[in-house]
């Protein structure tokens, strides 16, 4: 028999995994563990984080990738100054 757990079920599992792990997340919610690895597997792909519970846009995925390279860039000089 397979259950059907809404959006919000999803994501409430999801966040509790990324903060105690996902087997004491299935153990706890009574959840099989490879449902919840699809989940997971899933959301990475949409892009979807406990903090962002919605797919990012490109242009929101554009301007991340921009920080992150400006982020490397800044470290990478102040190690070639160390």
């Amino acid at each position: 028999m397979s259950n059907t757990y809404s959006k919000e079920e999803r994501l409430e599992a999801l966040k509790l995994a990324d903060e105690i792990g996902p087997v004491a997340t299935a153990q706890r919610l009574n959840i099989n563990l490879n449902t919840l690895y699809n989940w997971q597997s899933k959301a990475r792909k949409q892009g979807i984080t406990a903090e962002h519970p919605t797919p990012k846009t490109e242009k929101e995925l554009r301007e991340e990738v921009l920080a992150l390279q400006k982020q490397l860039k800044e470290r990478n000089e102040e190690v070639e100054i160390l």
